[in-house]
């Protein structure tokens, strides 16, 4: 229970199930269900067109990665939302604020307040509707990369595509996820960056014993019931009994380092030279064109080089620009991959040798060891193929 005395603690009680309307304004609620049109003004505002003959006009504003803002910057988004707004913001699915308001003047003045705070406003229609990513570092004991500032990077790199200053073929989103787990979602999207380690990790035997149980127990427990065996989803990981010593042995060609292992044991270590993603291209949630579908994988490995991840930004970069120029007009990435065929778009790519390559060794290929090269293909994308 809060303290009475406390009024702060006051504040933040809740009460659930909270009304759908209680935080709605006036406006919303005297037309919900009304809806009947919607008009699209520049890139990043929308008019919707309610059968009582009122008008609504949401302006669309791209944030940091993460959605994470100050509290000061909240305060002024706040202020704009009360001061040209119908006192209501929201955040979206794809990481954007929303800020509603009653006239197509406002709108326009909300717009131009938030490019003078640094925030580009966009993300309707043939356009990049937004990057999400996970919180790696931040919250995250398993994270790989730093998904946020890969996501900043991308962002800088990508927001004329956001604004509409260059138009694109269809929607697209894009989401980094910090390592293979993809807890925040993302493998249905148009271009998915994900953390992966390029080698498998190393066994520190001197710690081992903190992750077994203790000597009488483990004398009777079989191997492959040991739970550190049975945390390795491909049985990479193996016990063994020297005498009255146990020795943990991990199989390189069959770990996918998904990082299973370092979560519940801390005797296992990643070498931070093996820090890098995969580039995944082509899934999307839509029902359009050949409906939802999940992506594949385009680059298997990949450096990851902060601050600007110049390698990264110059593969998502490629992909985009050879679905611009190839597209019909409203065909999403994955239908554009689906009608001129997987080989056809990773040979325009660029990246048909790693494919055949890809292809003859299948088994080596799941552990993305072979693709840790920082040699011809990298510096291509990166200095322009």
């Amino acid at each position: 229970m809060t303290s009475p005395t406390n009024p702060r603690a006051a504040r933040l009680q809740k009460v659930f199930p909270i009304d759908l309307d209680k935080y709605l304004p006036d406006i919303i609620k005297r037309n919900y269900g009304k809806w009947i049109d919607r008009k699209f003004h520049e890139n990043g505002i929308i008019e919707h067109i309610s059968a009582t003959g009122e008008h609504v006009f949401t302006v669309k504003i791209a944030m940091p990665p993460n959605a994470r803002l100050s509290a000061d910057t909240l305060d002024q988004f706040a202020d704009i939302a009360d001061k040209l707004g119908v006192g209501a913001m929201r955040v979206t699915m794809a990481g954007n604020l929303e800020i509603l308001t009653d006239s197509l003047d406002k709108a326009l003045k909300i717009k131009e307040e938030a490019e003078k705070m640094g925030f580009p406003v966009g993300g309707w229609g043939r356009s990049l509707w937004g990057i999400n990513s996970c919180t790696a570092y931040l919250t995250c004991t398993t994270a790989v990369v730093d998904s946020p500032s890969i996501s900043k990077a991308l962002g800088d790199a990508l927001k004329p595509y956001f604004t509409g200053e260059v138009p694109l073929p269809a929607k697209l989103r894009v989401f980094v996820s910090g390592c293979p787990a993809m807890c925040a979602g993302g493998t249905a999207m148009d271009i998915v960056i994900v953390g992966q380690w390029g080698a498998p990790p190393k066994i520190r035997e001197e710690m081992l014993s903190y992750c077994l149980p203790p000597p009488k127990a483990l004398a009777k427990i079989p191997e492959s019931q040991v739970f550190i065996v049975q945390v390795c989803p491909t049985g990479a990981l193996s016990l063994r009994r020297e005498g009255d010593k146990v020795k943990l042995v991990l199989i390189g060609d069959k770990c996918i380092n998904c990082a299973r292992c370092k979560e519940n044991c801390d005797a296992f270590d990643y070498d931070p030279q093996d820090v890098g993603v995969s580039i995944v291209v082509g899934g999307k949630m839509s029902n359009t064109g050949g409906g939802p579908r999940l992506g594949r994988v385009l680059i298997p490995w990949l450096p990851a080089n902060p601050p600007r991840y110049e390698e990264i930004v110059a593969v998502v970069k490629k992909v985009i620009d050879v679905w611009r120029e190839h597209a019909q007009p409203g065909e999403r990435l994955g239908d554009f991959i689906n009608r001129i065929g997987w080989q056809r778009f990773i040979s325009l790519v660029g990246v048909d040798k790693v494919h055949a390559f890809y292809q003859k060794v299948p088994d080596h290929v799941r552990t993305y060891m072979h693709f840790r090269s920082r040699g011809d293909i990298w510096p291509r994308f990166r200095d322009g193929i």
